[in-house]
């Protein structure tokens, strides 16, 4: 929709403005007509619009007046009839501007019932709804107009326009908790009859889902560790574990490039070593044909900014359905603004991250660095050592953190991985354990009791 909005602003630019300047904007006189005349005539229509419209929603001013005086009334808890509506204009000097008394009782006479209040609403809404898409159409155009210097940027503030504009309409109206609990027991319902499958979005390692139940749509997801623990290794077994149930995947890679990204998934479905596929001694077909029809997306813009990413996710999510994102990693992303300081820098990333999650209704894992207060091997890291910002700590969902013992494993033998969910805003917080093969760069949970590893 941004891109056909934006393609029609420009071709009706300059020399369209005579032909734009004869049309009138979108409106339905009549419909705000009777929407005024349904709430004049039944004390009970102001409860099943007031949710849905606003004043401007209105295009003529005098009805605007009117509804606004309206809902001053009902945030008084006063009846809404003719006279009271009245005297409420009459008490502001807005009678005369609206057509005094003899507007309303024409209002009046205009509606014989109210049952329809919340058709014609909706009429009124969706033209006001058109309004504001061709006013961010034209901001678009003049913007664009301007010769902008950065381009990403007015991108970005274009798009944003539209997606508020989009979400806006979608959460206009508020729900009523019978719909909720209706969701509620059917979420119930289905975990009944799937009692062993998570009801989000799964790690792949129950270790980490038996405490989150899988991760929520809207989620931000922050994974956090010192270098060369495995925190990218474990992301990418996520995004991997994700992608092969289907779930479109898009990967933010700011610190490796594709090619040592896909050499990281290929070491997920081989049991060759990362050092052999990178220097060509060993080919393994298999594993490349088992990536080939993956729904993952890469990227590996280094030092890409929050504007930049939220675009590029956004196209990903008009070309594929995403239920994934992971950002490897956090402290390398940068904002378009000049923030004071490094600090107020990743809380403006944080908070967009966590936008993003909601806008798009997909999980946001993000890996972070831990500050060397965590010390590098040995001790539990603590939600205070995420580096840079405490904003991490208060916008994520979840939290995980790795950590490894101090002593080293013996020379290609498994190592042991901690970890914990260290904040958990729906659910339990706790330890776990991995173990990691660093020649594949894979994690993989404790032997069951086959004795083979998950």
């Amino acid at each position: 929709m941004f891109y056909l909005v934006f393609s029609m602003t420009l071709m009706t630019g300059t020399n369209g403005q005579g032909d734009q300047a004869d049309r009138v904007a979108p409106h339905d006189a009549t419909a705000e007509q009777q929407v005024l005349g349904a709430l004049l005539i039944d004390r009970d229509a102001i409860f099943k619009v007031a949710d849905q419209l606003r004043p401007d929603d209105f295009y003529l001013a005098r009805h605007q007046r009117i509804y606004g005086a309206a809902l001053e009334l009902l945030e008084r808890r006063e009846r809404i009839d003719p006279l009271t509506l009245q005297v409420e204009l009459a008490r502001n000097e807005r009678l005369d501007q609206v057509g005094g008394s003899a507007y309303l009782r024409e209002l009046v006479e205009l509606v014989p019932t109210a049952i329809e209040v919340e058709r014609d609403a909706g009429r009124v809404r969706d033209r006001a709804t058109m309004r504001r898409l061709l006013a961010a159409a034209t901001s678009i155009a003049t913007e664009a107009y301007s010769e902008p210097t950065d381009v990403s940027l007015t991108l970005d503030r274009a798009e944003q326009r539209i997606f508020a504009l989009r979400d806006e309409t979608a959460n206009a109206q508020l729900r009523h908790i019978q719909r909720a609990l209706q969701a509620n027991y059917e979420h119930i319902s289905e975990r009944m009859e799937h009692p062993f499958e998570v009801s989000g979005l799964a790690s792949g390692f129950r270790e980490i889902d038996g405490f989150t139940e899988g991760f929520s749509p809207g989620d931000l997801v922050i994974i956090a560790a010192r270098p060369s623990v495995g925190k990218t290794s474990l992301g990418l077994a996520i995004a991997h574990a994700a992608a092969k149930r289907g779930d479109g995947t898009l990967v933010f890679s700011l610190e490796m490039d594709t090619k040592q990204i896909v050499a990281r998934l290929l070491g997920l479905n081989s049991r060759i070593d990362l050092l052999s596929m990178r220097t060509g001694n060993i080919m393994d077909t298999e594993a490349a044909a088992s990536l080939t029809n993956l729904p993952i997306l890469l990227d590996d813009t280094p030092g890409i900014s929050i504007m930049e990413l939220r675009t590029k996710a956004r196209r990903a999510m008009a070309q594929t359905r995403l239920s994934l994102i992971v950002i490897d990693y956090l402290q390398l992303m940068r904002t378009a603004e000049h923030e004071e300081n490094r600090v107020q820098e990743i809380a403006t990333i944080s908070r967009n991250l966590k936008a993003l999650a909601r806008e798009l209704g997909v999980v946001v894992i993000a890996l972070s660095q831990l500050s060397r207060a965590a010390g590098d091997a040995g001790n539990e890291p603590m939600l205070s050592t995420l580096r840079e910002s405490g904003a991490l700590e208060q916008d994520a969902d979840v939290v995980v953190m790795l950590w490894r013992d101090r002593e080293d494993a013996q020379p290609g033998a498994p190592r042991l991985i901690h970890g914990s969910v260290a904040k958990n805003r729906n659910g339990p917080t706790g330890h776990f354990e991995l173990f990691f093969e660093s020649e594949q760069a894979r994690f993989f949970s404790r032997a069951d009791e086959g004795g083979m590893p998950v």
